[in-house]
């Protein structure tokens, strides 16, 4: 394949458009050894040697080369997100930024790794675009330095949606650092050949409708190599070289002036994301919640999780007459522990028992939430049916393996995260993630912009989220064998589980389909409603298409590199 494959016209170096010259023809024209210098190029990842005037993409073979032997030292994690250290700018750079964010142990070390990962970035996007030396320089140093700190911001939110699993913060992040790269990704290669600049750069990239034609199959292909990266871990450090062979493919074609209508193609490339965009909302339908079952003996808790007041929470909202109780058998849980009732809120029935409690107290020590617990189940009629949301799945599960609620016939496990892979030390402490620590407490205000009032430091918080693999310690523990455990878990929260959401086996009766449903609105959705009626009939869950899962390799090569990584 000759560099002409990639859509520019030999004329096009020249402005003849190869037309033959006065008194001669084309194949005069040409000068010796053309067509061998041609050839010299031959694909689109091969072509190291590229046409004269234009600058090689050996710098790019060499990153390739140095990250897959850090990799394979254990200098670098192996984690699917290491593809993109090769990736086409600027996503290389969010990569690095993640890896220092949860790694660096200390402020001295992040700003340190920082200089050094924009100077290898600066200098190889310096070497792969055209131009006088010092220009390029300049180009590549202030397109790094403009997108520092959007990225920056993109990473950190990142890291907090793995540290808080809070999976709206990743969604988040990731719609921002997609905006970012649409916008920036074209830039560096439409700069002019004897002085680039990135004013001109920019406005070209805009009038070739930010070369759509090229970043759409390229970052299908790239999602691809990151699916492969999730699936076989074994492979991450080779690869790198893939990842790095579809850009230069990618560098190749982005080089080359567009053909044909680039605002077409750019109008085409938006109708495709809509309508992608469109099935994707248009296939989400709401659950038949089943046949209203017979009134059930025995009682209902409900627990809601952190950041929750008495009667505020989607739990609350939950219809437990179509699950077979009535109010006089329906209980709410208090963090505050038990009193003689809490406002009702928004609550399906009066709350007659607890004390009254308020999002501080969900982030009390968890042996004191345990306690809690304990005493407010002593006494409910039995069988008895515990709902855990979110945090309390925890708490809840805790008490249970302790042996100390004895009164729980059955555990249904709402929204549950299996671990906690990414933690961070307590404040102004030298450890692993210091810095995204720190920046975590500043932009906290972020989170409540989400309806998700934190408090970095609380004991619960510290306990259960700053210590990596707290989670899956307390969920590894037992529970006794005749308590009935079902687990349902939203289909959003995905990304956030590095090693799957299946928990069936050992303590765990059976797993739900992940629901197409927001974590925090899953108790309130007909699809629960089923779900866990079939549970307490002994019925097992409705199959689980193949494809619901397909998502979540596309996702987690965006997220943060766990801490055993």
């Amino acid at each position: 394949m000759t560099p002409s494959s990639f859509g520019t016209r030999r004329g096009d170096e020249t402005g003849t458009e190869g037309r033959p010259g006065p008194g001669g023809s084309r194949r005069a024209d040409r000068k010796p050894g053309a067509r061998r210098s041609a050839r010299r190029g031959g694909g689109p990842i091969g072509a190291l040697a590229l046409r004269p005037g234009e600058p090689s993409l050996w710098p790019l073979a060499a990153l390739a080369a140095v990250v897959t032997l850090l990799a394979l030292t254990g200098v670098l994690p192996r984690w699917p997100g290491l593809v993109h250290a090769v990736a086409l700018p600027p996503l290389d750079l969010f990569t690095d930024l993640r890896i220092l964010l949860a790694r660096a142990p200390s402020q001295p070390v992040f700003l340190g790794g920082l200089v050094l990962a924009l100077a290898v970035r600066i200098t190889v996007l310096a070497a792969l675009i055209p131009g006088p030396w010092r220009r390029r320089l300049r180009f590549a140093a202030l397109y790094h330095l403009i997108l520092l700190l959007p990225l920056l911001l993109a990473a950190q939110l990142d890291f907090m949606a793995q540290a808080l699993l809070y999976a709206r913060l990743f969604w988040a992040a990731i719609g921002f650092l997609a905006v970012v790269w649409l916008l920036a990704a074209p830039v560096p290669w439409q700069s002019a050949p004897e002085a680039p600049r990135l004013r001109t750069a920019l406005a070209r990239s805009w009038r070739r409708a930010l070369r759509v034609e090229v970043l759409l199959p390229y970052i299908a292909l790239l999602l691809g190599i990151g699916v492969l990266a999730d699936l076989w871990p074994g492979l991450i450090p080779f690869l790198v070289p893939v990842s790095a062979a579809v850009t230069a493919g990618a560098i190749l074609l982005l080089r080359r002036p567009p053909n044909g209508r680039p605002l077409l193609r750019g109008a085409v490339g938006a109708l495709v994301l809509v309508v992608l965009a469109g099935v994707f909302v248009g296939t989400r339908t709401e659950a038949d919640p089943g046949p209203r079952p017979d009134p059930r003996p025995g009682s209902i808790m409900l627990m809601s999780g952190i950041n929750s007041g008495s009667g505020r929470g989607a739990i609350f909202e939950t219809e437990v007459e179509r699950l077979g109780y009535d109010c006089a058998h329906t209980f709410y849980f208090s963090y505050a522990g038990p009193g003689d009732g809490q406002p009702r809120g928004v609550a399906r029935c009066p709350i007659v028992t607890g004390a009254p409690y308020v999002p501080e107290d969900t982030q009390r020590p968890v042996a004191e939430q345990v306690d809690a617990f304990v005493e407010q189940v002593r006494d409910l009629p039995r069988p008895l049916v515990v709902a855990a949301h979110s945090h309390a799945v925890w708490i809840a599960w805790q008490a249970i393996a302790e042996g100390r609620a004895p009164q729980v016939d059955a555990l249904v496990l709402v929204g549950p995260f299996p671990e906690s892979p990414v933690g961070y030390p307590p404040a102004g402490e030298d450890a692993t993630g210091r810095v995204a620590g720190d920046l975590l407490r500043m932009l906290v205000p972020v989170a409540d912009l989400m309806d998700f009032r934190f408090d970095a430091d609380a004991p619960a918080a510290l306990e259960l989220l700053a210590t990596p693999n707290a989670a899956s310690e307390i969920l590894a523990q037992p529970l006794p064998e005749d308590v009935r455990v079902l687990s349902v878990t939203s289909a959003t929260d995905l990304p956030l589980m590095p090693n799957g959401w299946r928990l069936a086996g050992g303590s765990v009766e059976a797993d739900v389909c992940p629901l197409r449903v927001p974590h925090p609105y899953l108790p309130i959705r007909p699809a629960f409603t089923r779900e866990v009626n079939r549970f307490l009939d002994g019925e097992p869950p409705m199959p689980c298409p193949v494809w619901r899962d397909w998502g979540v390799p596309l996702s987690r090569p965006f997220g943060t590199p766990p801490d055993e990584a």
